[in-house]
């Protein structure tokens, strides 16, 4: 690698307030990648959280990271170049990001600005009620009552049930997230008894690659339907046109803030809906995504609200409003690494 370059890289477990469960498993915590790209004497900083979903661990994000040949790159601001050098997932996102903190930085703007969206409102964001029992749940959206937007954890018995417990003491938009958690007959009867509640939206209510079936079943509910596991980036989009109401798009799964972008765009050419979404993080990660959440519909981007300590505090949240930090880059003084 170029002497210009350098990458550095750290594992860190970050603790949960407490157990995070959805339909298909459950964390107490999250090993998250940290990266430090440096140019000469300016850096950028990175997160990513693999996701064993998606096939990726912890190490291989790691190797990818160091085997990524950066001095192919024409220099810090060939942000594009980057999708040459690695495919979509985590350790293009990791990197992609702290690419675009040192650009932005070098610029002396910030991320937003540098993506032609400063000082543009960003969407409100939802807050996670995960699954436990259906008390549990009601108290967990009861203590969040002066939150504008919650999104509830489905995909499990006895979860029409919970959805209506929660209904009962809060007034605000409700939207769900079924993970794949249930089969397709079984979606159609849930997503039937659920419209009574009022609900904004739900998440990928079967297991990704079932177009025809999740085609069926956004036509024949109410309730906005919106693909997760199903889409990664922008040829995933394009796979689901007339297929569903709308896209949660990740940094991780598209592979950064580039792609990312990139994937807004081709929902929006083809009428769609976007939610910008996120991981179990820190305020590195949703500072990137706070910064691309202008440009979406719908922002789920409680990552850091989630944790036991943020290690890294960057975007601020004020009852579901967020604010970006002041500063050129992702407004972060020093780097993680």
């Amino acid at each position: 690698m170029s002497s210009q370059w350098a990458v550095a890289t750290k594992v860190v477990e970050l603790a949960l307030k407490e157990r995070f469960t959805i339909a298909r498993e459950s964390w107490v915590s999250s090993h998250n990648v940290f990266v430090t790209v440096r140019w000469g004497d300016a850096a950028g900083s990175g997160e990513v959280a693999p996701a064993d979903r998606w096939d990726e661990t912890v190490p291989s994000v790691v190797a990818d990271i160091h085997a990524a040949r950066l001095d192919e790159l024409a220099g810090p601001f060939d942000l594009e170049g980057l999708s040459l050098l690695l495919p979509p997932g985590a350790a293009r996102c990791a990197l992609d990001i702290a690419l675009h903190d040192l650009a932005a930085s070098l610029a002396g703007v910030s991320v937003a600005e540098m993506l032609g969206i400063g000082g543009r409102v960003l969407p409100p964001t939802s807050v996670t009620v995960p699954i436990a029992d259906a008390g549990a749940m009601q108290d967990r959206a009861r203590s969040l009552a002066d939150h504008p937007v919650l999104k509830m954890k489905v995909g499990f018995d006895g979860d029409v049930d919970a959805v209506g417990a929660v209904r009962e003491v809060y007034t605000g938009a409700l939207r769900l997230d079924a993970n794949e958690g249930w089969g397709p007959d079984e979606a159609a009867g849930r997503l039937k008894a659920l419209e009574p509640f009022g609900i904004e939206l739900c998440e990928q209510p079967i297991k990704a690659g079932q177009h025809e079936v999740l085609r069926r079943l956004t036509e024949a509910t109410a309730i906005p339907l919106f693909a997760d596991e199903d889409v990664a980036d922008s040829a995933d989009v394009a796979r689901l046109a007339g297929v569903i109401d709308g896209v949660n798009l990740k940094l991780r799964k598209a592979g950064g803030i580039r792609a990312t972008v990139a994937a807004i765009a081709t929902a929006r050419a083809l009428g769609m809906k976007v939610m910008l979404g996120c991981d179990l993080e820190s305020g590195i990660a949703a500072t990137a995504e706070a910064n691309v959440a202008a440009l979406a519909d719908y922002a789920d981007l409680d990552g850091p609200l989630l944790l036991r300590s943020d290690p890294w505090p960057g975007v601020s949240y004020d009852r579901g409003i967020m604010t970006l930090p002041p500063g050129p880059g992702l407004g972060f003084a020093g780097a993680p690494v």
